[in-house]
């Protein structure tokens, strides 16, 4: 069979500036490297791009939409109190219906798209919470949802946003979605492709060279949730380290087929830091590409 190429999109807030920069970098060097990939799949501020890539958005209009004036729009107002989450989500639903529209539905999408969320509440018969996996293979069962709906669903970063429609980030379960990918291109009742026929390049939202310089033995809620460095450690450690495990396992079970792509961050940038806009896109701008060039030569450009 024809090779299946999937690009996958990690979540990280912000840090998705640094993405959509890498994206449009690859695509101004190999015009046709978006255009080769048969399925996107996206976490979170992943799923943003994930979904506009599979809308047929341009790369640069990705690039527009992680603006530092757009980012201090979602970001605001801050609330400061534990009782709700630090945002709403009004700007950022307002900005994404201004991207997709309220009417387009994934199985309107050109390409197979994928993106994890999670429900925290029952649904019809079953009473516990459970992962979502929206996507748009035949058979699928969520084909009619909206861009919108899942774009949000996707993004409800818990603390940081409230949840949609009873569903969180889905970062909590998949935060880098290459191997959530993996399975649906190869499911029989999905996308019935082969392993060997897959390729993958998995992009992230840049390595956050984070670590607890403290005794956590001693830890309770308070401190996991509320210590400054790393922000939200629990979060974060969920975050981060579901995203190198997933990686770890998609190499292992593809090899050489997959490729990852995730620059070190020369300082830690939260998930709500849009003033680190400019720093994400000159790394970007910077970053050595050499390795992913060669690879996207002799396994995705041919």
């Amino acid at each position: 069979m024809a090779k299946f190429r999937i690009i996958s999109f990690d979540g990280g807030g912000i840090r998705g500036a640094l993405t959509a920069s890498l994206v449009k970098k690859i695509n101004d060097l190999f015009p046709d490297f978006i255009d080769k990939a048969d399925m996107f799949a996206g976490t979170s501020t992943g799923a943003f791009i994930a979904l506009g890539l599979a809308a047929g958005l341009k790369a640069e209009k990705l690039v527009d939409l992680y603006s530092v004036k757009n980012g201090r729009y979602i970001f605001n107002p801050r609330y400061c109190d534990l009782y709700r989450p630090k945002y709403n989500n009004y700007h950022l639903k307002k900005l994404l219906k201004e991207v997709f529209g309220t009417e387009l539905k994934i199985k309107d999408l050109d390409r197979f798209v994928l993106v994890p969320s999670f429900r925290v509440n029952g649904y019809g018969s079953t009473l516990f919470w459970s992962p979502v996996f929206f996507n748009n293979f035949m058979g699928s069962g969520t084909t009619d949802a909206t861009v919108i709906d899942v774009a949000l669903s996707s993004s409800a970063a818990p603390t940081y946003f409230p949840s949609y429609e009873n569903r969180i980030d889905g970062g909590v379960i998949a935060n880098n979605p290459s191997m959530a990918a993996i399975a649906a291109a190869t499911d029989r009742y999905l996308g019935g492709r082969k392993i060997e026929d897959i390729y993958l390049l998995s992009i992230g939202t840049g390595f956050n060279c984070y670590g607890i310089n403290y005794n956590t033995a001693g830890w309770g809620k308070l401190q996991w949730l509320l210590c400054p460095s790393p922000p939200a450690p629990i979060i974060t450690v969920i975050t981060d380290g579901v995203s190198d495990a997933y990686a770890l396992f998609s190499h292992q079970m593809l090899g050489y087929r997959y490729k990852r792509l995730n620059p070190a961050l020369s300082r830690p940038v939260g998930l709500d830091s849009y003033n680190k806009i400019p720093m994400l896109v000159e790394l970007a701008h910077n970053y050595d590409l050499g390795p992913t060039i060669a690879w996207l030569k002799n396994n995705w450009l041919d």
